[in-house]
This record gives C-alpha cells, structure tokens and sequence, in this order.
C-alpha cells in the first residue's frame, strides 16, 4: 500500500482533504504479509510447516504445556530492504500453546523467536512427539504503510471524527498480517505496547486457514525493544492479544 493509494481511499471515504496531510503523517512504515499457494522452499518466508534451523537446535520447552512453530521470516525476499529490519536472514517464531487453556500471550515467553544470519547448514527439523503442526501457508513480503486503527493510539487527532475515520481507512488499506506499523486489536481498550522502548514487530489475525484463534478469533500482537531489534537480538519478545 502506497501514501498515494491510501490517499485515494481516504478521498473516497470522505476524508477532508485538509487533514490528508495529517494521515500522511499518521502512516507508519510496515511489511504487508501476503499469504500465496505457492510451495515454500525450505528458507523460504511462510507460516506452520516445518521450521528450517541451525545444526544442534533444540525445540523449545514451556513448563506449562508445548511450543507450537508459528513460522519463519526471510528477510531476504523483502525487496527494497527496510531500513527497521534486517536485510537478510531467517526469523523463525514458535508459540506455547497447551491442551487446557492455561497459558496465555501476556505470559512471558509466550513468543520465543530465534534468528540467524548464516544458513548454509541449516535443515529442516520435523516437531518432536505428539505437538501439532499448522498447515503450511507461504507468503510474500511487501514495503508498505500502516494507518492507525484505534484512539487508543494517539493524542492527537486534529478533528472530532478523525479516530473513526482512521478506523475506517484501516480496514480497506491495512493488510490483515504483517510487520512493523501501529498495532492492531479487536476488543482491546488500551495500547497493548509494553512501554517506550518497544515497538511493534508482528500483527496476526486469527485464521481458521492457518490454525489461528487468538483471543477468541481476535489478533496477536508481538513487540521487540526497539535496540534489540537494531542489534538483530529477537531473544525477548512481549505479546498481547485481544
């Protein structure tokens, strides 16, 4: 999604056009996730399957029930490059998960995600025992603009009407997955970033496709420290859903 195609969807949701400089300045950068029918090569982005890891890796344990893999990102097929992420490299996300209920994403560690820059060695590593797997789902990478969705969010709206107008945007320009960008809930009423020093790095919505339902069919929100992120340190990550 482009400044100029938000725009237009602006215009034709009745945006005056005094304030499209303000949306223009309300837009964060983020990363449109586009899930495809393609079949993903071993380090290629995609959501379930079979995660492809470094020699030695070991699947990760919670002491209250199984880590289910959530999917890898390879930042290489994100082309142009962002400047808030790396430029290559795999990412690969697991999520606790238990048979009765009693973990939830606001526990610490509930998103454990682990990075690597160099994969020649890398394989795929089949989940041990009896943990589920998600259906596999490829997905494409796109630069794109993120609107901000709720009051929540910010102070300073220039006009009555302007959250609810920015509500509305939201739900023809922003991608239902993606990085970066402002977060995205359903039935929460606060802003679910842990404090200044975080940004957000990943939003999901639930998916019944994907094997998703977060919250009662809401989206999960992931967040990194944002000199974590510079330092490409994806070992502590804070989550909320809603």
């Amino acid at each position: 999604m482009t400044s100029v195609e938000i725009q237009a969807s602006a215009n034709q949701l009745g945006w005056p056009g005094e304030h499209f400089s303000f949306l223009a300045e309300s837009c964060r950068p983020s990363v449109d996730i586009h899930p495809t029918s393609a079949k993903p090569r071993p380090a290629e982005s995609r959501f379930g399957g079979t995660p492809y890891v470094a020699p030695g890796f070991t699947w990760p344990t919670h002491a209250n029930g199984r880590y289910r893999f959530l999917g890898q990102v390879n930042f290489e097929q994100l082309r142009p490059a962002s400047r808030l992420l790396p430029s290559s490299g795999l990412l690969s996300l697991f999520y606790a998960d238990d048979d009765n209920g009693e973990i939830s994403w606001q526990d610490a560690d509930y998103v454990v995600g682990y990075y690597w820059q160099d994969l020649s060695h890398h394989s795929l590593v089949p989940a041990p025992g009896m943990i589920p797997v998600n259906p596999e789902t490829a997905f494409e990478l796109v630069p794109s603009l993120n609107v901000p969705r709720h009051r929540e969010l910010r102070n300073d709206w220039p006009f009555e009407e302007a959250a609810d107008m920015a509500w509305d945007l939201s739900l023809e320009v922003n991608a239902e997955h993606y990085l970066l960008g402002y977060p995205s809930y359903c039935t929460l009423a606060y802003d679910p970033t842990p404090g200044p020093e975080w940004i957000h790095l990943l939003n999901l919505s639930s998916s019944s496709e994907l094997n998703w339902c977060w919250h009662d069919g809401d989206r999960l929100m992931i967040f990194i420290q944002a000199n974590r992120l510079k330092s490409l340190d994806f070992s502590i990550l804070k989550c909320d859903a809603g």
